[in-house]
């Protein structure tokens, strides 16, 4: 009874980490056209429902509605894109009404659902690209995350480390240091205190 228990549990959990946000629900989530076959055989998914996602490049606005171009990247079992230096290409999602380019800022992570369009022709600088094309009838602007901040701190006592067979072998401060993300500059580590 306990295992069946423990497995219930642990089930419930998995299945609260991968949920997908409401506005990217499908009813069936194995009819979802892939990117890549999108890609490949654009007119064969004409009208058949997709996710995708990924980076923005661009965001334009007109009377007609708005086109969002985005950089296509995998996505995760919950929909939001894994962030690579790898990509298959570009797409546009085609949405109703108006999309606030400060809030949908370039570089930002985004996924939709929606059906597949027809490809279109258009231009990346100077390089004519054929866009597949979704029209949108969800979307998610995923929330910026920060970069996490680890902190190390040696712990060993004072006394210990005035021993010679002590890190590294002679009186030392504490070494605190501080990991953070290569983007934001810097080597990422910073000691604090003389070795």
């Amino acid at each position: 009874m306990k295992q069946l228990w423990l497995m219930g549990l642990a089930a419930l959990f998995l299945g609260a980490c991968s949920s997908v946000p409401d506005e990217l629900e499908v009813v069936d989530e194995a009819s979802l056209v892939s990117y890549k076959n999108a890609l490949e055989q654009p007119e064969q998914y004409i009208g058949q429902p997709a996710r995708w996602g990924g980076m923005i490049a661009a965001v334009r606005n007109t009377d007609a509605g708005t086109e969002i171009e985005v950089v296509h990247l995998e996505l995760q079992g919950w929909g939001r894109p894994v962030p690579s230096d790898q990509s298959d290409g570009r797409f546009r999602a085609k949405l109703a009404g108006f999309v606030d380019p400060m809030v949908y800022k370039e570089g930002r992570y985004i996924t939709f659902t929606g059906t597949i369009a027809a490809a279109e022709t258009g231009m990346i600088d100077e390089y004519n690209y054929l866009f597949p094309v979704l029209n949108a009838s969800g979307k998610y602007l995923w929330p910026i995350q920060k970069e996490k901040t680890q902190v190390e701190v040696d712990y060993s006592s004072l006394w210990y480390r005035h021993y010679y067979f002590s890190r590294p072998h002679y009186p030392g401060p504490v070494i605190i240091r501080n990991t953070q993300g290569a983007s934001e500059g810097g080597s990422g580590q910073s000691d604090k205190g003389n070795n």
